[in-house]
């Protein structure tokens, strides 16, 4: 029994040191976290507008002359036969009314407009007319414009062939009861593509009245058609044979410039 007593005796002494470490504890106080404060933004500054810069005017380089009145028919005249009159041709001959199978003629017939519209424009910026007449296109610059300018330009004439070849079939499409929507979709179609030469012909109207002599396509591109010279080919022929196509037009008085024009209408 006295080994009993003495180890609750333990107990009991142990009781009141335990609790005043808890009490200890409980007393200590945690010091309370410390809260991060955010720094304070910045104020942006205002943006200031940007300063726009003044646009100068389009104006052709004083090293340029305009191509002449002659000139401009010429190079219209011979870059539409070069381009479209296979075309035309072909056309014509499948309206009498022959049977035959057309893909060869089409091919022959698109070789040559691929050519002035497409692939001479990217090489030379310039299209058989344009070798003809020893004329080109500048810009403000001086420097040739994008190809695509002579594209679009001579795309004028196609838009006129597919349009009025449109209209004039659908309109024989409406005397037909089982065609007639066939031909008022093909007048519709012809309506729409017409509407590109048309607002053309507009544009080059206006900027006569106001003295330039740009169409649309120039108005846009920033361009003038002016007259050229010779240039040097070296050892290619066909640059060669291509820039004395200009030594015939020359002779023909195609590649003069407008004030030459002037100067022979007031001599008259």
């Amino acid at each position: 029994m006295g080994l009993l007593e003495k180890a609750g005796k333990i107990k009991d002494d142990d009781k009141p040191k335990k609790a005043a470490k808890k009490a200890k504890k409980a007393d200590v106080v945690e010091p309370a976290k410390k809260v991060k404060q955010k720094p304070a933004k910045k104020a942006k500054a205002a943006r200031q507008p940007r300063e726009r810069k003044a646009r100068e005017p389009r104006v052709m380089p004083d090293d340029y002359k305009l191509a002449g009145k002659a000139g401009i028919f010429a190079r219209k005249l011979v870059d539409i036969i070069v381009s479209y009159a296979g075309i035309v041709g072909l056309i014509a001959y499948t309206a009498t009314g022959a049977f035959f199978n057309p893909t060869l003629f089409l091919v022959g017939a698109i070789i040559p407009l691929l050519l002035n519209m497409i692939i001479l424009p990217m090489k030379t910026n310039r299209t058989v007319g344009m070798f003809l007449t020893r004329t080109r296109f500048v810009n403000s610059k001086g420097n040739h414009p994008h190809w695509t300018h002579l594209f679009l330009s001579n795309t004028t004439t196609l838009f006129w062939l597919v349009g009025l070849s449109a209209l004039l079939m659908g309109t024989a499409n409406l005397s037909d009861p089982s065609t007639a929507s066939e031909g008022k979709t093909a007048i519709g179609f012809g309506a729409v593509v017409l509407l590109v030469p048309v607002a053309d012909y507009i544009v080059t109207k206006l900027r006569k009245a106001n003295g330039e002599t740009q169409n649309m396509y120039d108005t846009i591109y920033g361009c003038w058609y002016v007259v050229a010279e010779r240039s040097e080919t070296g050892d290619n022929r066909w640059m060669s044979r291509l820039e004395s196509l200009g030594d015939w037009g020359e002779k023909k008085g195609w590649s003069g410039s407008a004030t030459d024009d002037e100067d022979a209408e007031s001599n008259d």
